[in-house]
């Protein structure tokens, strides 16, 4: 057996068997979040309303991308490389829901900040006003931003019954390329990672200045007679810190894949190197959409009050559960 033939038994049987777990993980991932974010205890917390925001791309995202990914790759059916209208879709889709998730991600470390600041000024900037609109901006933003990639979406051939939904060679596929290099592994980890230590140093502040509140049961802290960071605002940083984690593990490799293949696409290659270049882009793109189906149970991992929120609304299903059997 040649090596493409292998490399494509692994990639096809890895999106026929996996991308399915990962659908069905993700979307039980996706919906636990917005049960607990939405509850009345956390959805008044700006970073909670960026949570949910964040939940809500991911979703749209696997299923109007990352679904079709798994067709194509594993079950070799793929409706956007027969209708240049669906390419085009698709191919807008992918590039405004790959920028929401990430800049999303960033507005809640930007919260987080406001938040543990010693500056009872900034803190006031954390609000869910702000949240809000700045999530609707961001979203409007990147819709008009990435309306080019819909006119410049192509069919391409790239080898032998090789069919491609992709932006049209050129200017645009540079441009489209260097775009997801810059704002992937270069904007989004440097401002998660900058935010978040920003953080963890203001937190580190409060606790070097802390001063018991009231009684030995309160659950928050608080510094001299401003600063007031309540237990679930820690644990919020909490799920921000392991979020940024996931998502330089899970995401950094495609931008960096991406770099590589536009270095390297006007070079003559042989049928095995671009066997192993489809390879390469559709083992990082899974790791890329697999993020979404692990983030509720990192964020179960690490925070005692998601834990403790979603035992409740599990006990609330199961008490009205059992309250209408009797009643029937």
């Amino acid at each position: 057996m040649s090596l493409a033939a292998i490399l494509d038994s692994i990639q096809t049987n890895l999106f026929r068997f996996g991308g399915p777990f990962v659908i069905i993980n993700a979307t039980i991932s996706c919906i636990l979040n917005l049960l607990v974010f939405t509850k009345p205890t956390l959805r008044k917390n700006p970073c909670s309303i960026c949570f949910i925001a964040v939940t809500i791309a991911n979703t749209l995202y696997l299923y109007f991308v990352f679904i079709l990914q798994v067709t194509q790759v594993g079950y070799n059916t793929d409706p956007s490389i027969t209708n240049i209208i669906y390419c085009r879709i698709r191919l807008y889709s992918s590039c405004v829901g790959n920028c929401l998730g990430p800049s999303f991600l960033i507005l809640a470390s930007i919260d987080r900040t406001l938040i543990t600041s010693k500056d009872a000024g900034v803190r006031k900037r954390s609000s869910n006003r702000l949240a809000i609109t700045c999530i609707i901006v961001l979203t409007i933003f990147w819709m008009l931003f990435h309306i080019h990639a819909f006119f410049f979406a192509e069919i391409i051939q790239v080898g032998p019954n090789m069919l491609f939904c992709f932006s049209q060679p050129g200017g645009h596929t540079v441009f489209t390329s260097y775009f997801a290099l810059v704002f992937n592994a270069i904007i989004v980890p440097l401002c998660i990672i900058l935010f978040g230590l920003w953080t963890v140093k203001n937190v580190k502040k409060v606790h070097n200045r802390v001063r018991p509140a009231g009684s030995l049961g309160n659950t928050s802290t608080t510094v001299g007679k401003n600063q007031h960071i309540g237990s679930k605002d820690h644990q919020l940083i909490r799920i921000l810190l392991i979020d940024i984690l996931t998502y330089i593990i899970f995401r950094v490799p495609f931008a960096l894949f991406l770099v590589y293949q536009q270095i390297t696409q006007y070079q003559l290659k042989s049928n095995d190197q671009i066997a192993i270049d489809y390879f390469g882009f559709n083992i990082t793109y899974f790791l890329f959409l697999a993020v979404a189906a692990i983030n509720c149970y990192t964020n179960l991992l690490v925070s005692k009050t998601f834990r403790a929120e979603l035992k409740q609304t599990f006990l609330k299903c199961g008490s009205f559960c059992f309250v209408q059997q009797r009643e029937n």
